[in-house]
């Protein structure tokens, strides 16, 4: 007898803690229905307080999940406002460069323009523009080629000039293009006179150059020499064309940066600095030359 009552308190024991158990749980499932539902009861009672310590760890977890998955959209969302920016960078890119060129071009035609100056009126309906298409190795423009040809009117011996005055001459023509040589070349051979003193001339002529002379032509300056070394020529003085042979009169050549006297030879050499940039010859005017019978 004494044995079936202990074996009915065990199992009363057992209903009682099966219960307990089964009311937390209910109370648990309870108040996470109430709170995420957004019911407001009057009083949630001992079991919401018991429970709600428990509740805790899993609300961490949810706020994570949820600050977690607001992180990666918006990790996507400035992912694809970068793209839009560096397209948008390259975009400007593009357009920096296009305006840098037509503004490039503007000055260079707007320059060629001053070029007309030195050209007489009689001789206006021979000019053909070009530009530069190839030219020589090295950094100075010796030798060069143009976009134009026999088919736009060049002939051989043309004279070439831009914005800032003599450039060369053409001395190869073919049907599309030209090749032209500038007055940096050693077969170039130009005369000139004194602006201030028209009396003055000389010829430009590397091939005459001597040592001093020669150490020049590193830096883009012309070398020659005067006619009659009696002639008057101080530095600065402004050279042009002296309308002798194939080169119009009045083209702006440069000034003289150094005379030198060679009294053994009873010669006068001049260094020039030249107004055309020969680092730098793009777009030209083409003149026809000059029938010297």
């Amino acid at each position: 007898m004494k044995f079936d009552k202990f074996k009915k308190k065990k199992i009363n024991s057992k209903m009682i803690a099966t219960v307990v158990v089964a009311i937390v749980l209910v109370g648990f499932v309870g108040v996470s229905v109430i709170k995420y539902s957004g019911a407001s009861p009057v009083s949630v009672g001992v079991v919401s307080d018991g429970v709600a310590g428990a509740a805790s760890p899993i609300d961490s977890a949810l706020d994570f999940i949820k600050q977690s998955a607001s992180d990666l959209v918006n990790f996507k969302k400035n992912s694809n406002k970068m793209r839009e920016l560096e397209k948008e960078n390259e975009e400007l890119k593009a357009k920096v460069i296009d305006l840098n060129s037509k503004a490039a071009k503007v000055e260079s035609l707007e320059s060629l323009k001053k070029s007309l100056n030195y050209i007489s009126t009689d001789r206006m309906k021979s000019i053909v523009s070009g530009s530069v298409i190839e030219k020589n190795d090295g950094n100075w423009y010796k030798s060069f080629v143009l976009n134009v040809g026999e088919k736009d009117g060049v002939e051989k011996n043309s004279i070439v000039i831009n914005g800032k005055g003599l450039v060369g001459i053409v001395y190869e023509v073919s049907g599309n293009s030209c090749k032209a040589i500038s007055l940096l070349d050693s077969k170039s051979a130009v005369s000139f006179k004194i602006v201030n003193n028209t009396a003055a001339k000389g010829v430009i002529s590397t091939s005459t150059s001597s040592g001093k002379e020669k150490a020049y032509e590193s830096n883009g300056y012309l070398n020659g020499y005067m006619f009659d070394s009696g002639y008057e020529v101080v530095q600065g003085d402004i050279i042009v064309t002296s309308g002798m042979g194939l080169y119009p009169e009045d083209i702006p050549i440069g000034e003289i940066e150094k005379v030198i006297d060679d009294k053994n030879k009873s010669l006068k050499s001049v260094v020039i600095k030249p107004y055309v940039n020969f680092k730098d010859v793009n777009d030209v005017m083409i003149i026809k030359p000059r029938n010297i019978g």
